[in-house]
C-alpha cells in the first residue's frame, strides 16, 4: 500500500468567518477519517481562528508562505516562529504564483527549506515547469530545479517534504495533466531524488499532483503508482466537493 497525503491550499480566498465556517463542515464530513492525512492551507489572517476551530480535529493546517529570516525589519512579512506558535504544522513553499508575482528564486526558497526544518514545518514544496512541452526537456527543468531548491538539506529532511507536482501550465485550466502523463513525470522525480539521495529516500518520497484537480480528473491521477497525493485548489473551498474527493481516493484500489 502506498502512502497517501490530500491538502489544499486556499490562495487568497475566505475571510476569517468564512475559513472557520468552511473547515467547521470540512470537520464534520471527516469525523472519524483516519485513512491518511488530510491539511489546509488558509490566508495569514485566518490561522488563528482555523487553528482553533481544528483543536482535537484529525485535519492538520499550516501557512501559504512564510519569511527565510526569523525576524528584522521586513515589513508585512511572517516569520516561522509566528507561524509555529499559532499551531502551524505545514508550510507551502515555491508556488508557481510566488515566483510569478513576486519574483521568488530557487535560492530564495532554499533559504526558508533550511529556516522551515529549523522551527520543524513541514514544507509543501511546489514543483513543475513553466511551459507545456516535451517530457526529456520537463525533466531536465525539475532536474535543476531540485537541485538548486535542496542546495545543502541533507536527506532526513528531504524524506520529510511534500513534493507538489504542479506544471505551471495547468494550474488554473479546465483540465488537470493527462494521467499517464503526470505518472511518468512523478516517476521522473523520484529518479532524481533516488540520484541526489539515494533508492531509501526516493522510496519514501511523497510525491503529490496539483494542477486543476476536480471531481472528474482525480480517481484516475490517484491511482497512478507514484501519485501519493492530491494539493488541491479552488475544489478545497467547497467542503462538500473536497471531502467527497478525500473519502473516495481512501477507497481506491492501493491506497491507504
Amino acid at each position: 500500500m502506498k502512502a497517501m497525503v490530500i491538502g489544499s491550499g486556499w490562495k487568497m480566498n475566505n475571510t476569517t468567518r468564512g475559513a472557520v465556517n468552511l473547515v467547521r463542515e470540512l470537520k464534520e464530513r471527516l469525523r472519524g477519517f483516519t485513512a491518511f492525512p488530510v491539511f489546509v492551507l488558509p490566508p495569514f489572517t485566518a490561522l488563528d481562528a482555523v487553528g482553533r476551530e481544528l483543536e482535537g480535529s484529525n485535519i492538520q493546517f499550516g501557512a501559504q508562505n512564510m519569511h527565510s529570516e526569523i525576524s528584522g525589519a521586513l515589513t508585512g512579512e511572517v516569520s516561522a516562529p509566528m507561524l509555529v506558535e499559532l499551531g502551524c504544522r505545514y508550510i507551502e513553499l515555491n508556488h508557481p504564483e510566488r515566483r510569478t508575482f513576486f519574483n521568488e528564486s530557487n535560492q530564495a526558497v532554499n533559504l526558508k527549506l533550511h529556516t522551515a526544518f529549523r522551527f520543524d514545518l513541514q514544507p509543501v514544496l511546489c514543483i513543475g515547469e513553466e511551459k507545456e512541452g516535451n517530457e526529456q526537456k520537463s525533466t531536465l527543468f525539475l532536474k535543476r530545479q531540485l537541485t538548486e531548491l535542496l542546495q545543502a538539506i541533507d536527506g532526513a529532511n528531504v524524506a520529510k517534504i511534500l513534493f507538489a507536482y504542479e506544471p505551471h501550465w495547468a494550474i488554473g485550466q479546465p483540465e488537470a495533466a493527462g494521467a499517464d502523463y503526470i505518472e511518468r513525470m512523478h516517476r521522473s522525480i523520484r529518479n532524481i531524488i533516488q540520484e541526489m539521495y539515494g533508492t531509501e529516500i526516493a522510496s519514501r518520497a511523497v510525491i503529490m499532483y496539483g494542477g486543476s484537480v476536480n471531481p472528474g480528473n482525480y480517481r484516475p491521477i490517484a491511482v497512478q503508482a507514484n501519485v501519493n497525493g492530491l494539493f488541491i485548489g479552488r475544489c478545497g473551498l467547497d467542503a462538500g466537493v473536497f471531502s467527497d474527493i478525500i473519502i473516495s481516493v481512501a477507497g481506491l484500489p492501493g491506497n491507504s
